[in-house]
């Protein structure tokens, strides 16, 4: 998202996700939205898993997401590696890079040391992804699927993380509906 210098962009984002307002001036939100210097992340192992999540808020994108995570949270980055924009932020179907692939992410506690995080935009427990999101999460499952040798068993919901406690990514964004994205399951009828 490009934010005006005259515009409270971040700020007004984080209270619309309930942080109250003003705790957060945009400057200092403004500062948070640049990727840190990642020179010594922790590394992330071989890669053995996407994890796909959704981000729980109508709006967002990666800046946003990576102000919340090292104001709110406190974390060092953007949890996830990457971001699938839903039009409010960015562009519908936009994909943003997040935390950088080498580095450990910080989206799926008992998956960071070995998994992508791919979280897209959106409330899939109210709405649907996109059309868009779902066409570029496709391409990109099929590209990391190749990249690191990965089969479609690879592919997880947040939620089917071993330990985990969410309905994350909600109960309208599928594993069915990853693995159609990318042509590994055919759509069913009826």
């Amino acid at each position: 998202m490009a934010a005006s210098r005259d515009k409270p962009v971040y700020s007004r984002w984080l209270e619309k996700q309930g942080v109250p307002r003003g705790a957060y001036p945009e400057e200092v939100c403004r500062k948070a939205a640049v990727p840190p210097d990642s020179r010594n992340c922790p590394a992330l192992e071989a890669v053995k898993a996407v994890v796909l999540h959704h981000s729980a808020t109508e709006s967002g994108g990666a800046g946003a997401f990576r102000v919340f995570h090292r104001l709110v949270r406190g974390w060092d980055d953007l949890g996830y590696h990457f971001v699938i924009g839903n039009g409010t932020h960015t562009g519908d179907g936009v994909l943003e890079e997040g935390r950088p692939l080498r580095c450990r992410g910080a989206h799926a506690r008992g998956a960071n040391e070995f998994s992508l995080g791919v979280c897209l935009v959106g409330d899939f427990n109210k709405g649907k992804p996109t059309l868009r999101q779902m066409n570029t999460l496709g391409l990109l499952l099929g590209r990391l699927m190749k990249e690191y040798g990965l089969s479609e068993s690879a592919i997880m919901l947040h939620s089917r993380v071993m330990g985990s406690k969410t309905e994350c990514p909600g109960r309208n964004l599928t594993l069915a509906m990853a693995l159609q994205s990318i042509g590994l399951l055919e759509e069913r009828e009826g």
